[in-house]
């Protein structure tokens, strides 16, 4: 079985971690941003994580992969059929929004983009937040806004989102709030990073494992 994926990208590090925590071995494929072929031949559109199933299926939704995955139901996920789901989307939509202005403009520079995959990158994320440069000169107020929407999870982490075991909420948020640990001297109130890192040991998950594994 084999993961397409981008390093920096919430959906698919909310595979990542499912795939982890279920311990499922896969071949993990970091596909480069400018890579487009690739996955249009396998679905028919530009659009990651993909996921090849043993059967030769592919599947690039990432909450429908997590589920054809978790056959024992670990990560309860008829949660995603109750009114919760929507207080969650709604948070991720808020939280996510501020990290991909925030963090956007040094994910780039990370060993995931190379010269071209960067440019492309930079040139298809600036049509829709503007240019990366007023991204950074603006990051006040996005930090605000981030650290203002955070506030409101936290009461609701005490071990794990509204539970006292892991379940496909936390791998939701946990993936969309992820990349604020590259945000330069950003540090997570304890609260949030304690949790995290709960997250992080469940799943087995290290951010950057493709660029220094063996």
């Amino acid at each position: 079985m084999k993961l397409y994926h981008y390093v920096h990208c919430p959906f698919c590090i909310r595979v990542r971690m499912a795939l982890g925590l279920l311990d499922i071995e896969f071949e993990s494929i970091v596909l480069p941003y400018n890579e487009e072929e690739k996955p249009k031949s396998l679905t028919g559109v530009k659009m990651l994580p993909i996921f090849t199933f043993s059967n030769g299926e592919n599947i690039n939704e990432s909450l429908d992969i997590i589920a054809k995955l978790d056959k024992g139901n670990i990560l309860k996920n008829e949660n995603l059929k109750t009114s919760e789901r929507d207080a969650v989307e709604d948070l991720l939509s808020k939280l996510g929004s501020d990290v991909h202005s925030l963090c956007m403009p040094y994910w780039i520079w990370t060993p995931e983009f190379n010269n071209e995959s960067r440019a492309y990158f930079q040139t298809k994320k600036e049509v829709k937040r503007g240019p990366f440069n007023k991204l950074i000169q603006n990051r006040d107020q996005y930090l605000k806004s981030f650290e203002n929407n955070l506030e409101s999870l936290i009461p609701h982490i005490d071990k794990f989102y509204k539970s006292e075991s892991l379940s496909i909420f936390d791998i939701m948020i946990a993936s969309h709030i992820w990349g604020m640990y590259i945000f330069p001297e950003y540090q997570f109130p304890k609260t949030v990073h304690d949790y995290l890192q709960r997250v992080k040991r469940e799943c087995k998950f290290d951010y950057h494992i493709d660029f220094w594994k063996d």
